[in-house]
């Protein structure tokens, strides 16, 4: 394996830890292998953390939504990191995108189970073909997005690139809760994860964050 391989694939695991542990334990491990213990805040100065995470004395909460693996808090931190601690933004913005794929992947799980599992007359409900033709734009999507992370470490793809996956991220997760129906809106069930996921997004690659973090990889 060489060098660059074995970068590449250290980003891999976020995703993976996403598709198969959920956002609690995804987000967690980013914040304690590239967030040093610290997530950079977004343009508008908040940022998303497991509860574990922010800790007692982590600033302003803003919201806390727990979801099927744990708890995470909206914040606006109440001090500055000390001198010499802030996370890399390139690093940062890379893992969070590529724990926001591994979520989406999970959602798409997710969705095929409970499609799988539910019957119109004698068919699967997954059989229909308006349901096939959403299942498969969605999958169309995931692989776009596959194809544009494969391989890449932090700085291969500028913020433009990492905003625009993460907006076609959210748009392929819609779809997919489109596909759940109520089920989507169940306050323990995978569009609550979803629904973090973009809040994710909209903190770090808002419409703010044009020049905003342009040079601080």
């Amino acid at each position: 394996m060489t060098g660059r391989t074995a970068a590449a694939d250290a980003w891999v695991r976020y995703r993976r830890t996403a598709r198969q542990d959920g956002l609690v334990r995804a987000l967690t491990l980013l914040c304690e292998t590239v967030g040093d213990g610290r997530p950079p805040c977004g343009p508008g100065g908040h940022m998303v953390v497991p509860a574990g995470v922010a800790g007692a004395d982590a600033g302003d909460v803003v919201t806390t939504v727990t979801v099927e693996d744990g708890t995470v808090v909206a914040l606006r931190p109440g001090a500055e990191p000390p001198s010499g601690s802030a996370t890399p933004w390139a690093a940062w913005a890379l893992g969070v995108t590529c724990l926001r794929f591994g979520l989406s992947e999970r959602l798409l799980d997710a969705v095929l189970a409970h499609l799988g599992g539910r019957t119109v007359g004698d068919a699967k409900l997954l059989h229909q073909q308006m349901v096939k033709g959403g299942v498969a734009e969605a999958v169309i999507e995931q692989l776009e997005i596959e194809t544009m992370l494969a391989g890449a470490t932090p700085g291969d793809l500028d913020d433009g690139v990492l905003a625009g996956l993460n907006a076609q991220i959210t748009e392929t997760d819609r779809m997919l809760l489109r596909l759940l129906g109520a089920v989507s809106f169940l306050a323990d069930g995978p569009g609550q994860v979803a629904r973090v996921s973009e809040l994710i997004a909209d903190v770090h690659f808002g419409s703010a964050r044009a020049g905003e973090h342009g040079g601080a990889a």
